[in-house]
C-alpha cells in the first residue's frame, strides 16, 4: 500500500468516509460534547468506555486500550488485512479501486497462487466427499461416530478421509488439468523417489481442513485410524500454509473469544472439534504442541487472558512449559488447565460433559501456582538434594513474578513444604536478581549497543513524548524546532517514536500530517497510543516553553540512560582489565557534563 497510485486513493477514502457512520454499523453510539460513545465491541463492558473522536478521526476504548483510524477499525472488527479494510471501506462508499499495471513476476505469482488456493478447496470438497459419500469413508465415519463427533461436525469442519490408495487424488486431480506442480506446491502431493510421478501425501487418513482467518483452506492435518505413526500428519510448508502463524478453528473462533475475553488453547484438532460439539467455541490448537510467538500475538488482538489445556502426559506438560515461557514474554495473563487422569481434552469432554470441562477452565492455576506446584510433585525433595533442586527451579519463576503478595505467599508454601527457613528462599531469589540485572547489563565479550530502553521508563517522560507528539498535531510548523532539539533515538518508547516519524516524514514531504497519518498503517499498538494522546487535554498558554519542557525531559532521561550504560560498561571492563575501560569512562563523564549543563538551562 505504499505504492504512490494509492497514496491519493487511500487519502481521499479516508476523508470522504464518516468515521462515526462506518462504527455505528457496528456500534451503538451516543453523543456527549465532542465525542460519541458506547460499549466497546471488542471486549465485554457494561458502562462504554469506547470513544469516537470525528474531528481527529480515531477511536479509542478506555477499557481494553485498543484504538486507531477507520481503517484499524475495519480491520479489527472485520477480522481483515489493511488491504481488505480498504476494499471494504471503498464498497461502503461506492469508489472504484485504482488499478495499477503488475510485473511479470508478480502476474506470475498472483497466477501460482490462485491455482493453490483453487487446488486446496478442491481437495477439501474431495477428502469431505470421500467421507460423506463413499465406501472408502466408512471405516472413518465409524471411528468419528466412537469419538463422538457428530454428522454436524462433520459438516461444520468439513471433516473429510484421505483413501488408502496412492494416487487416488494426484488421479483425480491431473484428469481435471491441475499440474503436478501445483500439487506439489500445495503440500498435497509428493515426488516419487524412484522413477517419475507424484503419489498422494495424504492416504488413509481423516483429513482436517486447517483455514486462515479469512476463511480460505491453507492446509490439512491427516490423523491415522489406528495407532500407526506418525499419529498426525500435516501440510508441509507451503507458498500459503505457514505452521508457526496458523492456529486451527480460529477462523470460526475469534468471535467468541472476543466475547468471552479470554481463549483456551489445546493441542489437537479432535480436542477443538469436540469443545465446539459441547458449546465451548473459543478453543483453537496450536497444530500439534508447538505454540510460537506469532500465533500468541495473533490471539493477543482478541484478549489478553489465556487458558492452556495441553494433554496432562509428560509431553503436553513440556509443551505447556514452553508455550509459558512465550506468552509471559508478550506480557499476556496466563493460566494452566490440569486435566485429571491423564485425558487430553477430547478425552475429558467426552467422559465427564462440558459443564465438568468448564469447571476446570475456572479452577485453572496461574502461572506461578502451576510452576510451584509442577516443582513440588515432580522432584522427590525428602532428601537435601532434592530441596535444593526445587529451590533451584522455582527460583526463576518467583523472580519473575510481578504480583508480591502472590511471591510471599509461595515463598511461605514452599519453605513449610520443604521445611527450610524462608530467608534461604529469598536469599536465591535475590541472588538470581543481581545476576540477571548484572546480565542485562553486561554481555561480556561482546559490543554492547547503545539504545535508550523502552521499558521501566519514568512517567513524567511517557507524559513529555505525548504532549510532544500532541503539539506536533496541532501545528506542526513547531517541527524544524523540535527536529533541530531532539533525535528520534532519544525517543524511549517504540510507538511514540515510530508515531513522531511519521510526522516528521509528512512534514519533510510537505504533507498534511494528520492527513498523512491518518491514511497510512502504523502497527496497531502505536495507533492505539495516538488514539489515546489526541483525547488528551492540554493547555494551550505558553507552548513554546511547555515544547521545551518536553524536550528537557525527554532528553535528560536518555542521557541518563546512556550514562548508566557507559559507567556499567567502564566498570566491568576494569575488572576484566581492559583499558577500553578508559573510553568508556571518558565517555560516561562526558555525558555526566552534558547533563549538568542541561540542568542549568
Amino acid at each position: 500500500m505504499k505504492d504512490s497510485i494509492y497514496d491519493d486513493f487511500i487519502e481521499n477514502l479516508r476523508s470522504q468516509s464518516d468515521i462515526v457512520s462506518v462504527i455505528s454499523e457496528y456500534v451503538p453510539l451516543k453523543k456527549k460534547g465532542k465525542n460519541y460513545w458506547g460499549c466497546c465491541p471488542f471486549h465485554q463492558e457494561k458502562s462504554p468506555s469506547f470513544s469516537v473522536t470525528p474531528d481527529k478521526g480515531f477511536f479509542y476504548c478506555f477499557g481494553c486500550q485498543t484504538g486507531g483510524n477507520v481503517f484499524n477499525f475495519l480491520m479489527k472488527i472485520e477480522n481483515v488485512v489493511f488491504m481488505d479494510a480498504v476494499k471494504l471501506l471503498a464498497q461502503k462508499l461506492n469508489l472504484p479501486l485504482p488499478q495499477r499495471e503488475k510485473s511479470a513476476e508478480e502476474v506470475a505469482r498472483d497466477k501460482e497462487l490462485s491455482k493453490i488456493w483453487r487446488a486446496n478447496k478442491m481437495a477439501e470438497e474431495f477428502f469431505y466427499a470421500c467421507l460423506t459419500k463413499t465406501s472408502y469413508g466408512k471405516p472413518a465415519r465409524e471411528y468419528l461416530l466412537r469419538r463422538g463427533v457428530t454428522a454436524e461436525s462433520i459438516n461444520t469442519f468439513k471433516i473429510g478421509f484421505a483413501p488408502p490408495a496412492w494416487d487416488k487424488l494426484s488421479s483425480a486431480f491431473l484428469d481435471r488439468g491441475i499440474e503436478p506442480e501445483i500439487l506439489l506446491k500445495a503440500g498435497l502431493a509428493s515426488e516419487r523417489s524412484s522413477g517419475t510421478g507424484i503419489f498422494d501425501r495424504f492416504r488413509n487418513r481423516i483429513i482436517f481442513p486447517i483455514r486462515d482467518l479469512r476463511g480460505r483452506v491453507v492446509g490439512f492435518g491427516g490423523r491415522v485410524l489406528d495407532d500407526s505413526q506418525p499419529k498426525y500428519l500435516n501440510t508441509a510448508e507451503t507458498p500459503v500454509f505457514n505452521k508457526r502463524n496458523i492456529l486451527f478453528g480460529f477462523d470460526s473462533a475469534y468471535k467468541f473469544i472476543r466475547e468471552s475475553g479470554q481463549v483456551i488453547v489445546v493441542e489437537g484438532y479432535m480436542d477443538v472439534v469436540t469443545a465446539r460439539n459441547f458449546g465451548i467455541d473459543n478453543v483453537v490448537a496450536s497444530l500439534g504442541t508447538a505454540f510460537t510467538a506469532d500465533q500468541a500475538k495473533q490471539l493477543m488482538r482478541y484478549t489478553n487472558e489465556f487458558v492452556f489445556a495441553y494433554d496432562s502426559d509428560a509431553a503436553g506438560q513440556m509443551a505447556t512449559i514452553r508455550a509459558l515461557s512465550i506468552v509471559r514474554n508478550l506480557g499476556a495473563s496466563v493460566k494452566i488447565l490440569t486435566i485429571p487422569d491423564g485425558k487430553d481434552p477430547d478425552g475429558f469432554i467426552t467422559k465427564h460433559g462440558p459443564e465438568a470441562f468448564k469447571k476446570l477452565i475456572a479452577e485453572a492455576a496461574p502461572l506461578l501456582d502451576y510452576q510451584v506446584t509442577q516443582a513440588l510433585n515432580g522432584i522427590d525433595y525428602s532428601n537435601l538434594e532434592g530441596k535444593v533442586a526445587v529451590v533451584a527451579k522455582v527460583v526463576p519463576a518467583l523472580a519473575e513474578a510481578d504480583n508480591a503478595v502472590e511471591v510471599n505467599a509461595h515463598i511461605a508454601q514452599i519453605s513449610q513444604s520443604l521445611g527450610i527457613d524462608e530467608s534461604a528462599i529469598r536469599s536465591e531469589v535475590s541472588k538470581f536478581l543481581a545476576q540477571s540485572q548484572k546480565d542485562k547489563n553486561v554481555k561480556m565479550g561482546k559490543t554492547i549497543k547503545m539504545v535508550a530502553l523502552s521499558k521501566n521508563i519514568d512517567s513524567a517522560v511517557i507524559q513529555a513524548q505525548r504532549h510532544i507528539i500532541r503539539f506536533i498535531w496541532e501545528d506542526d510548523t513547531i517541527i524544524p524546532y523540535i527536529q533541530s532539539q531532539l533525535s528520534l533515538d532519544e525517543i524511549q518508547n517504540d510507538q511514540h517514536r515510530e508515531i513522531i516519524k511519521m510526522l516528521f516524514d509528512a512534514y519533510n514531504m510537505k504533507k498534511n500530517i494528520q492527513s498523512f497519518v491518518l491514511s497510512m498503517t502504523m502497527n496497531e499498538a502505536a495507533n492505539t497510543e495516538l488514539s489515546h494522546i489526541l483525547l488528551i487535554d492540554i493547555q494551550h498558554t505558553d507552548v513554546s516553553k511547555q515544547v521545551d519542557d518536553c524536550i528537557k525531559t525527554i532528553r535528560l532521561s536518555y542521557l541518563n540512560h546512556l550514562y548508566e550504560q557507559h559507567r556499567l560498561r567502564a566498570d566491568e571492563l576494569q575488572r576484566m582489565g581492559d583499558s577500553r575501560f578508559l573510553q568508556e569512562l571518558a565517555e560516561s563523564q562526558r555525558i555526566k557534563h552534558e547533563i549538568s549543563k542541561l540542568h542549568y538551562l
